[in-house]
């Protein structure tokens, strides 16, 4: 059986039954949670959708909003990975839902996880292939993934438009969220979720998405857990609105618009034309992709800050991968391979000063000539990432920390950590290419095939996968849709349906014990603190990087 005909407080919807493994599943791709933000609604917070009469039918997806393609989307690898079918078209009429349940029933009360795409503030979609949720549901989460407003539709600071909005503008884009998320509450027992068990999360961009919205004061209440995969956005700054006006202005310039025009007429313009302007984000006059501190929706320049007053009722995910990061410089990939250990030693020997010969780092952390590039990123998956961590800030050691501050300030929550540490297969003629599983190892946002298990054969075209990965990600997903359910990514005994669960090694809580799990193509889990962890943690207090626990 299916769900059928869903009735919600806006009208009746039709979505589309799945066949085959996923037979049961429904799914409605574009249920709309608010009007469109066209026309007088551009550059405004979202406002309820007014009910529809009839039957309305989410067979289709919704087009994805508007964005720069040249700032992400056509980079390798995901342009081969997550693009290879071609885009959607786009809309400033975004703000769709795409919900998937395998209950038969309103009564049901699955737990429910609603997704943010990546893609920084300034691109992606929510019908990307990488993240499928037929699996997910599968196993008995009703899966939201949510469209909203991107860059500068979404993030636009300009005096003008805070005059007519109480003082305030930008973050349109989260209030977009905030909206969703009340949407989800009203109605997702609907489609048998349970509207009081609600996980939020995201990848990359998507964790300023969904930690944002966690410590926003007007979702207080209302989350119960959150995932953030590949930056835990914990130890980040907001843009304060000055600072957001001025970039603002500046891009409108190089767009060749009046950065005084009335909101009238910014409202006119076509949508096309702002999209002309600077597209380098490492200057100002950029294409505003940011959250601001508004005092209201973000309250405190510091994310911590944030986090700190509003965001530790709920459990904690959060992890990244091995090959995302790397010591110097702040890429995604390793842009300038170690060739010889020694140039590995200077440069760790500069990182760490008197601490180098304190902990005797060349014995803890020996390296030759032919592995010395690999061993640094392992290093900086584990240490000293200068990437999903933010500069300086640590690799899965920052979120073990993270578990262990809140123990000590919110004893009654969990939080559980990860490495992502499986490479997926490259063709073989990809082999000495960037491509190449070598060199990419475990990239930025491989981990969606298997979070969400979207894997398929021959999705991607690029990927042979194997019979190991479809069983890897059958134990991770497993996981993920624990702890949704539970706050426990070992805790089976929420739903018959676990009882098909593969088994699953335990993961330790990162706690005061600093427990992690290495996701990797067997995972293991760790505790406590070995002498590379206690290194680690030596040298980011004495940046003062970590908010010291008591």
């Amino acid at each position: 059986m299916s769900i059928g005909i869903v009735t919600t407080k806006y009208g009746q919807l039709r979505g589309a039954e799945l066949t085959g493994k996923y037979e049961g599943i429904t799914t409605f791709r574009s249920v709309p949670y608010a009007e469109p933000p066209i026309g007088e609604r551009r550059f405004k917070a979202p406002v309820p959708h007014e009910p529809w009469p009839g039957i309305r039918d989410a067979t289709h997806f919704a087009c994805r909003p508007m964005q720069d393609m040249g700032m992400g989307p056509s980079f390798e690898p995901w342009a081969s990975d997550f693009y290879f079918d071609g885009y959607t078209p786009m809309s400033e009429d975004c703000l769709y839902l795409h919900i998937t349940t395998g209950a038969d029933s309103a009564e049901e009360k699955r737990p429910v996880f609603m997704w943010f795409h990546g893609g920084g503030l300034a691109t992606g979609y929510y019908s990307e292939v990488e993240f499928d949720p037929s699996e997910l549901a599968k196993k008995g989460i009703v899966v939201v993934n949510v469209g909203q407003r991107l860059n500068i539709m979404g993030y636009l600071c300009l005096p003008q438009l805070s005059e007519e909005q109480d003082g305030i503008s930008g973050n349109y884009g989260l209030k977009d969220e905030l909206m969703a998320l009340d949407w989800v509450r009203e109605n997702i027992a609907a489609f048998g979720g349970d509207p009081d068990n609600i996980t939020v999360g995201g990848q990359s961009g998507g964790t300023a998405k969904s930690t944002a919205l966690t410590t926003s004061p007007f979702s207080q209440g209302k989350i119960r857990r959150c995932i953030n995969q590949s930056n835990l956005a914990w130890l980040r700054g907001y843009e304060p609105m000055e600072a957001a006006y001025e970039n603002g202005r500046a891009y409108l310039e190089s767009c060749g618009i009046d950065p005084d025009a009335s909101v009238e007429e910014l409202r006119r313009i076509p949508a096309d034309r702002f999209y002309t302007g600077n597209k380098d984000r490492a200057q100002k006059g950029s294409l505003p992709s940011s959250m601001v501190a508004d005092g209201k929706y973000v309250v405190h320049l510091d994310a911590a800050d944030n986090m700190a007053e509003f965001g530790c009722s709920v459990d904690y995910l959060t992890g990244g991968n091995l090959g995302e990061s790397n010591i110097r410089g702040n890429s995604l990939f390793q842009t300038k391979p170690y060739e010889t250990k020694d140039e590995f030693y200077e440069v760790m020997k500069e990182k760490l000063g008197t601490l180098y010969e304190k902990h005797d780092f060349e014995s803890l952390w020996p390296v030759t000539d032919a592995d010395a590039n690999y061993r640094a990123r392992v290093l900086a998956t584990r240490a000293f990432a200068n990437s999903w961590g933010g500069p300086s800030t640590g690799g899965v050691i920052m979120n073990r920390y993270f578990g262990a501050w809140r123990k000590a300030v919110a004893p009654s929550v969990s939080t559980y950590s990860y490495v992502f540490s499986h490479v997926v297969p490259s063709l073989p003629e990809e082999k000495g290419t960037f491509r190449d599983q070598d060199n990419l190892l475990a990239w930025h946002s491989s981990e969606l095939w298997f979070t969400f298990a979207s894997l398929r054969e021959n999705v991607p075209p690029v990927r042979p996968w194997r019979t190991s990965d479809f069983e890897l990600a059958d134990v991770i997903s497993a996981y993920w849709a624990n702890f949704m359910a539970t706050g426990d990514p070992n805790d089976k005994s929420w739903s018959p349906l676990t009882a098909s669960q593969p088994a699953l090694p335990y993961w330790p809580k990162s706690d005061e014990n600093y427990g992690w799990m290495d996701l990797g193509d067997v995972p293991k889990g760790h505790e406590g603190l070995d002498k590379l962890d206690e290194l680690a943690l030596e040298y980011l207090m004495s940046l003062n990087a970590f908010p010291v626990i008591e």
